[in-house]
C-alpha cells in the first residue's frame, strides 16, 4: 500500500518545475481574487523569488546560479501563464464600470 505524504509541498517538491509552477499559479490567482489586485508583473516576481530561493538553499551558490535562477524564474512564469491559458475565462464586467470583475481562475496576464 502507497505512503500517504504528509505534506503537501515540500522544499524539493516546491523547487521542480511543477511544484513551481503550480505555486506560481495558486498564489496569483489568490491574491487577484481576495483583493481584486492583478498586475502581469505579479506572476513573474512569485516565480523568480520560487528560482531564486531555490538558488539560495544550493550548498555553493555562485552568480552562474543566480544568473541561471532568474531564467528558470521566467521558465516558471512562462509555465504558469500556459496553465492560466488552458484553464482562465476572459474577467466579467460589471455594470458601469471600467474594470474587470475578478474570479478565481481568470486570466491574470
Amino acid at each position: 500500500m502507497a505512503a500517504v505524504p504528509s505534506d503537501f509541498f515540500t522544499p524539493e517538491s516546491m523547487l521542480t518545475l511543477a511544484g513551481a509552477t503550480l505555486i506560481t499559479t495558486v498564489v496569483t490567482n489568490t491574491v487577484q481574487h481576495v483583493f481584486n489586485w492583478n498586475p502581469k508583473w505579479f506572476g513573474l516576481l512569485i516565480a523568480l523569488i520560487i528560482a531564486l530561493v531555490g538558488v539560495f538553499m544550493t550548498d555553493s551558490p555562485k552568480f552562474v546560479n543566480y544568473f541561471m535562477g532568474v531564467i528558470n524564474g521566467f521558465l516558471i512564469y512562462a509555465s504558469s501563464t500556459g496553465i492560466m491559458q488552458m484553464a482562465g475565462t476572459e474577467p466579467e464586467r460589471t455594470k458601469g464600470a471600467g474594470k474587470p470583475r475578478r474570479r478565481f481562475w481568470d486570466k491574470w496576464y
